[in-house]
């Protein structure tokens, strides 16, 4: 069997660094593990997590209210969120209140990544009721929370070593009124050349697959893949990509810092550090007028969205990742530490 995606850019990091990379075990292959090894040094990775990555940073860095939590006392700006738990009525009046101030909300598993259960933009209460039953279904404690709709761009910035190393814009597939269903659109996004079809090739996008994500997604909103979406409706596929846009050049260094201080305060030492905002934000200094924020710190970041941008230069995040992982010359040493 041969490695995935992620796996395959890192060997192929590891060996223009001279670096070994080799399964673990020699009788079953598992894409979960690799063993890294430079001279007399070896160590073990899952994917993009470190060797320094702890339980405890993952967990906290996976639980979204609470961490946002920890950030914000750092002086980050984060987007404020609601919790709705497993009880909890999904009418409630703290979310009837977020929505009436802000106009439209998303809504997400507490513990939730890629995409899975994330739904929005939510006008409606109705729409956030549903919405909320299937974020606490695809979460491991039936939480939900609700988040305000920010508009603008989705940018992701990778931290390797606690240092922000680059950044991308990622624009979301899009549904959109027509004369045609939600499953035929998607049929014709999965024409792009640029989509893999295998799980290794090294392709940026992913085929869409019209699977439970997709379908509850577009449930929640009322509609199927048989359906056509109404004149002025729009929904994006929250959990695939449409462009990858290299933005490391233009990324202000103060949210390269904000980046780099939120992973260091959950104790990450390499994650995904998702933005939301206007893109010109993000090309000036940090403000706290709430037009742009961090939502989240993921761990297991998908570092191949800066090595195979759509438009842009890629970044050589797969080469700092492993010289970081061996502590190779000139990588930042060690850094993950327990969060406190």
């Amino acid at each position: 069997m041969s490695w995935g995606r992620t796996n395959r850019l890192i060997a192929q990091a590891a060996a223009r660094l001279g670096v070994t990379a080799e399964p673990l075990s020699r009788v079953v292959h598992t894409d979960f593990l690799m063993r890294l090894r430079h001279r007399s040094r070896a160590v073990i990775i899952s994917k993009t997590r470190s060797p320094f990555l702890s339980q405890v940073a993952q967990t906290l860095s996976n639980n979204k209210y609470v961490s946002r939590e920890l950030i914000a006392r750092e002086g980050v700006p984060v987007v404020p969120s609601v919790m709705v738990q497993d009880d909890d009525d999904p009418r409630a009046p703290a979310v009837r209140e977020l929505l009436a101030r802000r106009g439209a909300v998303f809504v997400k598993p507490n513990g939730g990544n890629r995409g899975f259960g994330v739904s929005g933009p939510h006008r409606a209460l109705d729409a956030v009721a549903r919405a909320v039953d299937w974020a606490r279904a695809e979460d491991r404690d039936c939480e939900a929370i609700v988040e305000p709709f920010l508009t603008g761009a989705n940018l992701r910035v990778a931290v390797v070593g606690g240092r922000a190393i680059a950044a991308a814009e990622i624009q979301r597939p899009t549904l959109r009124a027509g004369a045609v269903s939600c499953g035929e659109q998607i049929a014709e996004l999965n024409r792009d050349s640029r989509r893999a079809r295998a799980h290794d090739e090294l392709r940026g996008l992913d085929v869409i697959p019209s699977d439970d994500v997709v379908r509850e997604q577009l449930r929640v909103h009322g509609l199927s893949l048989d359906a056509r979406l109404s004149v002025g409706q729009t929904i994006e596929l929250l959990s695939e990509e449409a462009e990858i846009i290299d933005q490391t050049d233009a990324l202000h260094p103060g949210w390269r810092e904000l980046a780099e201080r939120a992973c260091a305060r959950l104790g990450v030492d390499v994650g995904g550090v998702d933005l939301r905002g206007p893109l010109a934000a993000f090309t000036r200094r940090p403000t706290s007028d709430g037009a742009a924020a961090l939502l989240e710190v993921n761990v297991l970041p998908a570092l191949h969205l800066h090595a195979l941008p759509t438009r842009g230069r890629p970044r050589p995040v797969f080469e700092a990742f492993v010289a970081y992982c061996l502590s190779l010359p000139g990588a930042p040493a060690p850094c993950a530490s327990v969060p406190a």
